[in-house]
């Protein structure tokens, strides 16, 4: 049902009162002690907004509750909520905007530190309180205080929309918000932007601004009630009235408690339901309340929390007793089900079950939920998901040979639960071994054998299963020619140069080719290998 009319609130008085306040202290001449009373002024302001604000939030809850118990019977006034904030949201998010641009075009900044968090200038931190040319500039020549006005009317038409046609004429004078209203200033009609922003010091504008945050709260305050009063619980009205059990989680772990809240689609605030619910029940009526456990309401609200020991499947039955507006007692019935876990983990890497420094481990995480709602950590590590469990942990070096616990843990409803941790060994990436070309390394070759094969190469061995790639950056080459050394010849990259492809063609049959001061790196860091030789037959 729709409210016969909307009298000025308390809220809208008291705003209204600091608002002549603040027009009659313009007239005057900016002293310190008014610049003093703006900071005043708009601290009462942000005050009154924030409960106006809180009281609207409580509103969209209550909305959401009656959605939740009542379904499509309410699905209207929901949605039309749903609208309400968006639309609210967005003018309060736009205000805000522009207050903040206007302290920056006054201060050059809009933050001020406080308690070590930045945040939005008030009135009490602009250090430039008494400057008018600034605001005036921003607001009225640069066509901010037409954009602003301009936005506020399609806030006003947006959010009217919502309400019936009949009542739309109503709620516009309640809504507040005038803009269109003109002003008599210096014998000359003047416009809603020119009367508050033209010439008006930046204490004042933002004060201003400040108000008319409060003024979209209200308005959004007005139309909330106007939604609620659509909905009545007091005759019940309702094609169907059901009691529903809403539970925080339908997965609990052992030795947690389950907890739901047990509400009836119509409910008075003022009138405190009496709720019985057994376990192990489908179904509980009132004449079935023998050994059933008896809750009591508050403000139209009953609680229900069940401790938890054995694991599985619980399931429970109950019925809500409430007056009807007969004064007869009325009795809905309600049930549900939920899910008791031991809290428990597995970790394991894909791999092996070591994790080695400098490279990236990939390791999988699962739980008795899923796995979004899991989350793990490696203290001293990277990590980076890979989504669905999955996750890569690099260790630094500086943990090789010690070891490192990662721990699982889940998300249910509101809280987070350890499931389990796991230890993992951090090893050294062992050095891979130097081959020339296919697998060449150590005895009698050709000499045309040798010169196919002209790339050094650096592989893991075969226990080793990441894939982990290794570049060779240089080595050398020393022919040791009938028991004599040749000087070395220094190769770059991992191929034989031409100076060392010439010498080994040269070579007599007996010449032992060494390869050393083999220089490789990879993700897992540089290393020198082992030297390796071949002797020409």
């Amino acid at each position: 049902m729709g409210a016969t009319n909307c009298p000025e609130t308390p809220r809208q008085k008291m705003i209204q009162m600091m608002y002549l306040v603040y027009t009659a202290m313009l007239a005057l001449n900016v002293s310190a002690e008014i610049l003093n009373a703006f900071v005043v002024v708009d601290d009462t302001l942000v005050t009154s907004t924030n409960i106006a604000a809180n009281q609207n939030s409580n509103d969209y809850q209550w909305f959401l509750g009656q959605k939740t118990i009542l379904g499509a019977k309410v699905e209207d006034a929901y949605n039309k909520a749903q609208l309400l904030k968006k639309e609210s949201d967005a003018m309060v998010k736009y205000i805000e905007n522009m207050r903040n641009e206007l302290i920056f075009a006054v201060d050059g900044d809009s933050l001020v530190e406080k308690d070590g968090k930045m945040v939005t200038k008030a009135v009490s931190d602009i250090v430039k309180k008494d400057n008018f040319d600034i605001p005036t500039d921003y607001m009225i020549n640069n066509g901010h205080a037409k954009q602003l006005k301009d936005r506020v009317k399609q806030y006003k038409a947006n959010v009217l929309k919502l309400a019936k046609k009949e009542d739309q004429k109503r709620l516009e004078e309640a809504l507040g918000l005038n803009v269109d209203a003109t002003y008599t200033k210096d014998m000359n009609t003047v416009s809603w932007e020119e009367h508050n922003f033209d010439h008006i010091i930046s204490a004042a504008s933002a004060t201003l601004l400040n108000k008319m945050i409060g003024e979209v709260k209200n308005a959004e305050s007005v139309m909330l009630n106007y939604l609620k009063a659509s909905i009545s619980a007091d005759d019940f009205k309702f094609d169907k009235v059901t009691g529903r059990s809403i539970p925080k989680s339908q997965m609990v772990f052992s030795g947690d408690a389950y907890e739901a809240d047990i509400i009836v689609a119509a409910y008075d605030s003022k009138t405190n339901p009496e709720v019985w619910y057994k376990m192990g029940a489908d179904t509980l009526t009132e004449e079935g309340l023998g050994g059933a456990t008896k809750l009591e309401g508050e403000n139209g609200l009953v609680k229900l929390k069940i401790g938890t020991s054995g694991t599985g499947e619980q399931k429970y039955a109950g019925v809500i007793k409430i007056i009807g507006p007969n004064g007869e007692p009325k009795y809905y019935g309600f049930k549900d089900k939920y899910t008791v876990l031991t809290p428990s983990a597995t970790i394991a890497a894909d791999k092996m079950n070591v994790l080695y420094a400098g490279i990236a481990n990939p390791v999988s995480v699962s739980g008795p939920v899923a796995a979004d709602k899991l989350s793990v950590s490696f203290p001293g590590c990277n990590l980076n998901s890979q989504g669905a469990g999955k996750f890569n942990v690099t260790v630094p070096a500086s943990m090789i040979g010690k070891t490192v616990t990662a721990t699982v843990a889940a998300k249910v409803g509101e809280s987070t639960k350890t499931l389990g941790s796991t230890t993992f060994r951090v090893k050294k990436v062992p050095d891979p071994r130097a081959v020339l070309g296919a697998g060449i390394r150590g005895g009698k070759r050709a000499k045309a054998e040798v010169l196919a094969n002209p790339l050094i190469r650096a592989t893991m061995g075969e226990d080793f299963v990441y894939d982990l790639k290794w570049s060779v950056n240089s080595f050398r080459v020393q022919l040791v020619v009938k028991g004599m050394d040749e000087p070395a010849i220094a190769c770059q990259g991992g191929a034989l140069s031409e100076k060392a492809k010439s010498a080994i063609q040269k070579a007599p049959a007996g010449t032992v080719v060494y390869f050393t001061d083999i220089k490789v790196s990879s993700e897992a860091g540089s290393r020198t290998l082992d030297e390796f030789s071949v002797r020409i037959r």
